[in-house]
């Protein structure tokens, strides 16, 4: 048993040095490697805002063969595209703009308002005397009469 798995594994050490061996090699890390810079270049379409299932982006991604970086990709589509990378300010979340006109919104009426102050038993007696409510007058005089023998 233990011959067998010797041989095995002498005959598969002998096939990876051969010319087949090191084609299939060859060509299982290309494929990696092609893997792996699509995986790369996917993320750098999409933060440089190119589609890469439409329009220009589309031509982009069928030609372009160099380095898989966002700098490289971006300096690609600039020089042979003439294509200007979006100000980063252009692309915002939807519930960022619904957040800042809240906040805009909140800071008027927080200068508008201004600071409200509590309204003192004198302005409640002032009020009531120039309104003529001689209830609510002779109540808060009372409660004043009675405030001035506790003390």
């Amino acid at each position: 048993m233990s011959e067998e798995t010797t041989t095995e594994a002498v005959e598969e050490e002998a096939e990876k040095e051969t010319g087949k061996g090191l084609r299939a090699q060859l060509e299982a890390s290309i494929k990696r490697e092609k893997k792996l810079k699509s995986t790369i270049l996917d993320s750098a379409y999409e933060a440089i805002g190119l589609d890469t299932s439409t329009g220009l982006g589309k031509a982009i991604s069928k030609e372009y063969e160099g380095e898989a970086s966002e700098e490289a990709l971006t300096e690609y589509a600039k020089d042979e595209y003439g294509w200007v990378a979006p100000e980063a300010s252009e692309v915002v979340h939807p519930e960022a703009v619904a957040i800042a006109q809240a906040t805009e919104q909140l800071e008027k009426i927080g200068q508008t308002a201004g600071s409200v102050s509590t309204p003192t038993e004198g302005d409640d007696l002032a009020k009531a005397e120039a309104e003529g409510d001689y209830a609510t007058t002779m109540a808060i005089k009372g409660q004043q009469v009675v405030d001035m023998f506790n003390q």
